[in-house]
């Protein structure tokens, strides 16, 4: 239970402390009024309110000026370190509210962190180093819960969702359009006689890809499954099945997977999501404005 002892002392306006400050800084009423801005008899006046407020002298009075004592010079100590806190305090606010302080929570599919947002992530670094980024990579649907939970402040997923569900949660802007080529291991002829390695059943991507081979009258002998495109590319590179992925991964690098055919099996859509009716947040935006600009050039 806070005591009446302790109310006195937060019942003290700032501005109360930073009259107290200014007379440790300058040793007289006289210097301190004019530093101040305020009449003599205006800062001694406060003074004594202060002294009453607390009950306990904080001054020694002598002619015109006013030596602290020991409980002066305690709370004047006191006044410093708290305006000390309030000053940063409103610094802090000041580069918040313009987006350059406070933190920022990213998710990306493995996909965007591979190839499409690592350019966006280090110019966001660079022109924001007070702001703490903190990135998660993870499949669509989880991504998706995490910003309804308010867990992420902005998630790059796999479209298509559900245009009732983004209208009642979310607001969406698209990144990019991704088709999804047909790979196979070196020598490989023939998608069909061959073993398969793909996302796993009930992803996103994955139901993309199926619609794709079945137009194709192609049914795959799945024999691996894995969230991670980095993980099917190097599993039909090491010649261990037929695969579907984006360019972006498939062919990076100096020793490029080779492309079966340049009619894409899919295309799947990279959307940027943010969460419907919250306030805007500058830090959202110079991301988002980043990852745009970086697919422009990509």
């Amino acid at each position: 239970m806070t005591s009446p002892r302790t109310l006195s002392i937060l019942n003290i306006s700032l501005q109360q402390l930073a009259y107290l400050r200014e007379l440790n800084r300058t040793a007289t009423v006289t210097a301190a009024a004019q530093t101040l801005g305020v009449s003599q008899p205006a800062l001694s006046q406060a003074l004594a309110e202060i002294e009453r407020r607390l009950d306990v002298p904080l001054f020694e009075r002598r002619s015109r000026r006013l030596d602290f004592t020991e409980a002066g010079r305690r709370t004047a100590a006191f006044a410093e370190e708290v305006l000390g806190h309030s000053e940063s305090l409103e610094r802090w606010l000041a580069a918040y509210r313009d987006g350059r302080a406070g933190s920022l929570r990213v998710g990306m599919i493995d996909a965007a962190s591979l190839y499409v947002l690592p350019a966006a992530v280090r110019q966001f670094r660079d022109q924001h180093p007070d702001v703490e980024l903190q990135l998660t990579v993870d499949r669509t649907a989880i991504l998706l819960d995490q910003l309804r939970r308010s867990d992420l402040d902005l998630a790059f997923v796999v479209g298509p969702v559900a245009e009732a569900f983004l209208a009642d949660d979310f607001d969406s802007t698209e990144l990019r359009e991704e088709p999804l080529y047909l790979y196979g291991p070196p020598d490989a002829t023939d998608p069909e006689a061959g073993d398969w390695v793909l996302y796993p059943t009930g992803r996103q991507t994955r139901a993309l890809i199926d619609e794709g081979l079945a137009r194709r009258a192609i049914r795959p002998r799945v024999t691996l499954e894995s969230d991670s495109p980095d993980v099917l590319r190097q599993l039909v590179a090491l010649g261990l099945g037929w695969s579907t992925l984006p360019e972006g991964v498939a062919e990076a690098g100096p020793q490029p997977l080779r492309r079966f055919s340049d009619e894409p099996i899919a295309q799947r859509t990279l959307l940027a999501l943010r969460r419907t009716g919250v306030d805007a947040d500058p830090r959202v935006d110079a991301f988002l404005e980043l990852a745009l600009g970086s697919n422009e050039v990509s």
